[in-house]
């Protein structure tokens, strides 16, 4: 028995590393040779996906795909918008691949662990992450991927009430397994749960999985059962980042391997909303837990053992009063918006739902103005209020716990954003309970001598941490010689210039440029139209004779 379509499911997503003042990541030299870990990410996995390459048993290249096409994935909004910025190619590869094979997924816009947040918060999130679904992919979400796929019974409830009709869980999760390749319902919510496959998706991202595609495929078809579903979901950054060019193995699997056996690929939003509700498993209601934690969602607010990078004998007892001053300084953040927003929204909290429409399409300002914003209010306050509201839920983010110590950037990060909020409110003549928290922070002690209030200080000192290493200011390398010519021939000969691709085809046996594979991608967007003279230079830039 196998299954009749197999599914891998990608989880896009990094850690916000902008400074909330400024906008821009600052130099991280544990990335390098790269400015930051979003470049490093990006060079080593996200661009890699978005033009993987298909080779032969000699390592040439027979073509290049798009991952995405046949990949379930989502994206966070918050990476998505620096990808815009830094790397629109491949943000641009995302949405086309979405285009061709309806895979992606939407998510809650900040990466909060939404059983720990405040109904209001769970709402506003999901608006957002909807609204930038719609404006980035151009239709609506059927789907959601919940942050660390943290779920509660009634975060479910949110997800049904914001028009969600599925999300993707651990087999922990549930109380009843759905059973091999079957998909799973949430009867008090009738949320529809896609349960993954946990040893193939384990095996994946810490196993050895990937390096055989044809085995992986073979895998998710016998644990899919007769005629069902194999899903398998880990990180993205598997394929490619903390596994080097694995995402040809999952290239091969997707466009090669699959389509050999006669078994589908790519669209869990079919998948799950095309099937029938008869065949929908009832699994008995959702335990509040995660993917990554053994104990529910403790790793966000306790020292339950779960951490990543710690040192022998470390412990996280920082992580309850991070938890306790964070939300204290959320909870007067938005008493205030509401009090504030009174007097110049129709009504404060949907105007802050409602936003997330205008951080996804800055153009419909005026819109939102006409329908939330009360008569002869002003518009700069208006704006001034609900980008509070994106620094306080900005410093809900999940990251800020999930390591081992309260001495991190993630945690200086959100530390920034609510001092951030708390800036904008003084600029509207309130000020928000500030020495109260320091006073919550100083009771959550780190393992390297600080106390997350020192962090705090730092943080609004703009100070390096202890274990940020001092680094020369950084700046983009220019383009060789002769990469830049090479790119300059490349571009001619793929417009129909002969002798450019002969000079091209002579030139890149010299050296083989650090840019090489841009140029391969543009070789492979022409390919169908080259000439004989095209032909022989894709073949000097490593594809395979035609």
């Amino acid at each position: 028995m196998s299954a009749s379509t197999v599914i891998l499911h990608g989880h896009v997503y990094q850690p916000p590393r902008a400074d909330p003042r400024t906008g821009e990541v600052p130099v991280e030299p544990s990335a390098a040779p790269f400015h930051d870990w979003n470049e490093r990410i990006t060079a080593e996995c996200y661009r890699p996906n978005a033009f993987a390459r298909i080779v032969d048993d000699d390592g040439r290249i027979v073509r290049i795909v798009n991952n995405f096409e046949r990949m379930s994935f989502n994206v966070g909004p918050t990476l998505a918008r620096w990808l815009d910025r830094k790397a629109p190619d491949v943000m641009a590869r995302m949405v086309e691949g979405d285009q061709v094979g309806h895979t992606a997924v939407a998510q809650p816009f900040h990466h909060a662990i939404l059983p720990l947040a405040a109904p209001d918060d769970v709402r506003t999130e999901l608006a957002w992450g909807i609204a930038d679904f719609r404006a980035r992919f151009g239709r609506e979400p059927e789907g959601v991927w919940l942050p660390e796929t943290a779920v509660s019974s009634s975060v479910l409830q949110q997800v049904a009430a914001a028009g969600l009709q599925f999300t993707i869980l651990a087999p922990h999760q549930v109380v009843r397994h759905p059973g091999a390749g079957r998909f799973g319902v949430d009867t008090a919510s009738r949320v529809r749960l896609a349960v993954y496959d946990g040893p193939a998706s384990h095996d994946m991202a810490f196993g050895a999985a990937l390096r055989d595609s044809r085995a992986l495929v073979e895998r998710l078809m016998s644990v899919g059962g007769d005629g069902g579903v194999g899903l398998a979901a880990t990180d993205a950054e598997t394929f490619g980042h903390h596994h080097r060019f694995t995402e040809r193995a999952i290239a091969h699997a997707l466009f090669e391997v699959a389509p050999s056996l006669g078994v589908s690929t790519g669209a869990l939003n079919s998948a799950i909303c095309g099937a029938d509700p008869q065949a929908l498993i009832d699994v008995g209601g959702v335990v509040t837990s995660a993917w990554s934690c053994a104990h529910g969602v403790e790793r966000w607010q306790s020292d339950c053992g779960c951490s990543s990078d710690g040192a022998p004998g470390w412990h996280q007892r920082w992580r309850a009063p991070l938890r306790e001053a964070l939300r204290f300084l959320r909870d007067e953040s938005v008493g205030a918006f509401q009090r504030l927003g009174a007097e110049v929204f129709v009504d404060p909290m949907a105007a802050r739902d409602a936003y997330g429409v205008v951080i996804a399409e800055p153009d419909r300002w005026d819109e939102f103005v006409e329908r939330y914003v009360q008569p002869l209010a002003s518009e700069t306050r208006a704006r001034v209020l609900l980008q509070t509201q994106v620094s306080t839920l900005a410093s809900m983010t999940s990251c800020a716990w999930f390591f081992a110590d309260v001495a991190r950037r993630e945690i200086t990060l959100v530390m920034q954003e609510a001092q951030r909020a708390a800036e904008l409110f003084a600029e509207l003549g309130v000020e928000l309970p500030v020495a109260h928290a320091i006073e919550l922070l100083a009771n959550a002690p780190g393992n390297i001598g600080l106390t997350a209030a020192d962090v705090w200080r730092r943080a609004a000192e703009r100070k390096p941490l202890p274990n940020e290493i001092a680094a020369q200011p950084w700046a983009p390398a220019t383009a060789a010689p002769l990469d830049a010519l090479l790119t300059e021939l490349v571009d001619q000969a793929c417009a129909g210039d002969d002798a450019k691709a002969l000079q091209a085809a002579a030139l890149v046996t010299l050296r083989l440029p650090a840019d090489i594979d841009s140029m391969q991608n543009r070789i492979w967007a022409s390919f169908a139209g080259l000439s004989m003279s095209g032909r022989r230079m894709a073949e000097a830039f490593g594809f395979q004779r035609r």
